[in-house]
């Protein structure tokens, strides 16, 4: 019943297989998840670390795409609105406490790796890694995510706003109050 990447489905552009699920022809759609899933678990990854979250939230972007395609309107690319909803439900997903944005801070351990030939240079990444975990738990939770983002994920001021919903005045801010506090605490635990 599902259509598999190789299948007559496959050979269809975007806009034929749109048509096809539009005309309930459930195959259609499945070759369009088929074609997307690894675009919309990149996206995702961005945001979230979390495997098991990954997976939850591109079922999530799909059931959401799935629903929502009778309104596309063609005026973008289909894989242009599939990655605007799949930020969007990543950014649903950060937005629930037990996944707030600040915690993830705990997988960037691996930027911080035991290096076996400089064992001295290991101990002051490591020590330079406890104290920004407990300045940055000290902060805000929005002025985490956003140094967050910006710093750690490496995130453009555009995606940043994209992620998040805030303005790129308010987020231009939010950094510049976030770095200034982050100084303060940091100054305060020398």
């Amino acid at each position: 019943m599902y259509a598999r990447p190789g299948s007559a489905y496959a050979q269809l552009t975007d806009e034929k297989l749109i048509t096809l699920v539009t005309m309930n022809q459930q195959p259609a759609f499945t070759t369009l998840m088929h074609r997307y899933e690894r675009l919309v678990a990149s996206v995702i990854q961005r945001y979230l670390s979390d495997p098991e979250a990954v997976k939850e939230v591109v079922q999530d972007t799909f059931l959401r795409a799935y629903r929502a395609l009778p309104d596309f309107q063609g005026k973008s690319k289909f894989s242009t609105w599939l990655y605007k909803i799949a930020v969007s439900a990543a950014v649903s997903r950060l937005r629930t406490r037990r996944y707030a944005a600040w915690q993830p801070i705990e997988d960037t351990w691996e930027t911080f790796q035991y290096d076996q030939t400089d064992h001295a240079q290991h101990y002051e990444k490591q020590d330079t890694y406890f104290h920004l975990k407990n300045a940055m738990r000290r902060l805000d939770q929005h002025d985490a995510i956003a140094l967050e983002l910006f710093y750690l994920r490496e995130q453009s001021l555009e995606e940043i706003v994209q992620l998040t919903g805030w303005s790129a005045s308010k987020t231009k801010s939010r950094l510049c109050r976030a770095r200034t506090k982050l100084k303060e605490v940091l100054c305060l635990e020398s």
